[in-house]
């Protein structure tokens, strides 16, 4: 493979001088009229780094029959989604729509788990004139996902991606590519909601959670204790899939599925923190006769694990949801407040992926950020749309109103999806088809995550799963699903 040594450097705007004649007065020496006055300098700095979605994209013509350069920027991760050209200094440009300060470039590139590709990064504010960011780097060779690329904050509208091929071939394939930084013009469609709404999921308000939903493969616990043991009450698989509903755990008027949690409702254990009103995913599907926990057929293992010569409920997993947060906790102590968690990878001890939505009580907009707990050890924190904490090992406590948040009511939709030792997580506004607003990825094994042993099992969790035990017990998070949907393969 070829690799350049460096790039050209960027095209000069050549401006003429006009020559001749007198200036500061017209005809009969009267005075000239005045100069209109400078308009004001360009914007040049602005707050935060979100994902910006990208509106359009062109290259150098090059590309091959059905890979032109739209498919880069259509929200697809899929491989058969991808701009595709060969040869050395061929390039992409992405039109962000108006001017950004980028402070960094995201690419997935096609096969990126088995090649590493070369490449630079250029920026313009005109289409015209390209600064170089960054020059003849390699991307990892690790990963599909969205590897995000740290470049000098540069005003730009548009960001070109010139490519040099890979390291098996002169191919040259991006699945999707995108930008992050601030928006110093006026914002664009990257702060606009998803088409979707909750009549589109045909879901019917007069109907049990069990007749809309799946939930066979599913049980739940909720804060409501009925029978008086001081734990939260529990609905098995077949009683959910029977129409199960309770005052935590109903048909909204929409007739989405809602979770509600309330700070002083029962919980699962003496030894449980907070309440929660959530699903567990049982693969059982109803067979008591198989064990809810352990290596088995009721659950599953990460794709790294070793074979654990047991039958298993699957290898891998994804879980997709469509949801919206109506409401979170008001109340209580500041690192507590506003924060609940929506979708899990639990082990049998340990959380491998916990997804969090945080809203503070002064903000219109909430953020999402990822927990990854080491095997019996500490958790790592990684911000997924909205603020991010310095501190890896602290969750997030930036209190700003994050401008590409999520309002509470608004809906988007989050994948978990864990293949081999990585798991991503992606978000969209809308549903499953709206635009990537947020992606992040943890790889188990640069983590040393320590999940790589026969004898761990997984299962998925979604829901309302309050992380407030201090506020009033009458406060609550509540959060409605129009979509859910779990799958693994063998």
């Amino acid at each position: 493979m070829r690799y350049r040594a460096g790039l050209a450097a960027s095209l000069l705007a050549v401006v003429s001088c006009g020559g001749g004649g007198s200036s500061g007065t017209t005809g009969d020496n009267a005075p000239a009229p005045p100069s209109p006055p400078a308009p004001p300098p360009a914007n040049t700095s602005c707050d935060g780094n979100h994902l910006i979605n990208i509106p359009a994209a062109t290259d150098d013509g090059l590309s091959a029959a059905g890979n032109g350069p739209a498919l880069a920027i259509d929200d697809d991760l899929g491989p058969d989604s991808r701009w595709e050209t060969s040869g050395d200094a061929v390039s992409i440009t992405f039109d962000l729509g108006v001017r950004y300060l980028v402070r960094e470039v995201g690419i997935a590139w096609f096969e990126g788990d088995q090649r590493a590709a070369a490449f630079s990064i250029l920026a313009s504010e005109d289409g015209v004139n390209f600064e170089t960011l960054l020059v003849d780097q390699q991307s990892s060779g690790l990963t599909r996902g969205i590897e995000r690329y740290d470049t000098p904050d540069t005003p730009a509208r548009y960001v070109r991606v010139e490519n040099y091929g890979n390291s098996l071939n002169p191919e040259n394939a991006i699945v999707e590519g995108t930008a992050f930084g601030c928006t110093l013009d006026t914002p664009t469609a990257a702060f606009e909601n998803g088409n979707a709404e909750p009549s589109d999921f045909a879901l019917d308000p007069a109907a049990a959670p069990g007749t809309n939903f799946e939930l066979l493969s599913w049980k739940l616990n909720t804060p409501a204790d009925l029978d008086g043991n001081g734990l939260s009450d529990e609905a098995g698989e077949t009683v959910l899939d029977g129409g199960f509903t309770d005052a935590f755990f109903y048909t909204g008027v929409d007739g989405g599925m809602v979770f509600r949690s309330t700070i002083g409702g029962a919980k699962t254990s003496a030894n449980t923190s907070y309440t929660r009103s959530e699903l567990r995913q049982m693969l059982r599907r109803g067979d008591t006769g198989i064990s809810t926990r352990g290596v088995n057929q009721n659950n599953w293992i990460l794709g790294y694990q070793p074979d654990p010569g047991l039958p298993v409920g699957g290898r891998n997993g994804v879980l997709r949801a469509t949801l919206a947060v109506n409401h979170v906790t008001e109340t209580g102590s500041r690192n507590q407040v506003g924060r609940v968690i929506i979708g899990q990878i639990h082990a049998q001890d340990d959380e491998p992926a916990r997804l969090y939505y945080r809203k503070y009580p002064e903000n219109e907009r909430g953020f999402v950020y990822l927990a990854h707990e080491i095997r019996g050890s500490d958790d790592l924190f990684f911000p997924v749309l909205g603020p991010a904490n310095s501190d890896p090992e602290s969750s997030p406590t930036d209190d700003s109103n994050p401008d590409n948040g999520i309002a509470l009511n608004e809906m988007f939709s989050y994948e978990i999806t864990q293949q081999d030792a990585r798991i991503d997580v992606i978000l969209r506004r809308g549903d499953s088809s709206g635009p990537i607003i947020g992606h992040h990825f943890v790889d188990m094994r640069q983590q040393n995550s320590g999940y790589d042993v026969p004898e761990e099992w997984m299962y998925f969790k979604a829901g309302a799963y309050s992380q407030n035990n201090t506020g009033d017990a009458a406060d609550f998070d509540q959060v409605t699903f129009y979509d859910l949907e779990a799958s693994h393969g063998q």
